[in-house]
């Protein structure tokens, strides 16, 4: 009874882990109603600046152009609506919270050349130019990760799976394994040690 127990909680802990890290691209067909929306990508910023960079240059006002462009920016769908309320560029720009660090440095360049003026597609061309090296910079960090990510998985997965095939086929391990309470402590042990090296792994390689 003892053995079962050990060996279903070695299988489970070891399939769990590797159900996520190895799970197959193609998900099987659901029902309309039981579909979840596909995960939003990230929106490309820098070549919305770079289309509204375009369009002043061949002699675009920054509003006109910005709400030629919206579409596909719902961060900026409510700047139309401002506009056409009567309100200047800078004002329908006020108040828009951006949700992440892209957006933040695309709303500022959007209202500093909006405040200041000077040359506007000079400057949008300078964020839209930071935006894309921010973007290299995280391909990078992940493409540097990736091996370490492969390690720690390995480094996690074979040791359970040594020992949760040595219990599964030889007598003898499994007779050590449950010849004392101090065997089984130590089985124990192993696999809070073990479940606790991966975290730390993953904590240290960061996001995936």
């Amino acid at each position: 009874m003892i053995t079962a127990l050990l060996a279903g909680s070695l299988i489970a802990f070891i399939a769990a882990p590797a159900a996520r890290w190895f799970r197959p691209a193609s998900r099987p067909l659901r029902r309309d109603a039981d579909r979840r929306p596909r995960r939003v990508e990230p929106t490309d910023y820098a070549s919305l600046l770079d289309a509204i960079a375009r369009q002043v240059r061949s002699g675009s006002t920054l509003a006109g152009a910005l709400v030629d462009l919206v579409e596909g920016f719902p961060m900026f769908a409510v700047v139309p609506q401002r506009l056409n309320a009567g309100s200047s560029l800078a004002r329908a720009l006020a108040g828009i919270e951006p949700g992440d660090a892209d957006a933040a440095l695309t709303l500022q360049a959007l209202s500093a050349t909006s405040h200041l003026g000077g040359p506007i597609a000079a400057t949008l061309d300078e964020a839209a130019a930071v935006l894309r090296g921010r973007t290299a910079a995280r391909a990078e960090r992940w493409a540097h990760g990736a091996q370490a990510r492969l390690s720690a998985r390995v480094l996690t997965i074979v040791p359970l799976g040594f020992a949760g095939w040595s219990a599964l086929a030889s007598q003898r391990t499994r007779a050590v394994y449950l010849s004392s309470f101090a065997s089984g402590v130590c089985a124990l042990l192993g696999l809070i040690l073990n479940l606790a090296g991966w975290r730390w792994m993953k904590k240290i390689i960061g996001p995936a």
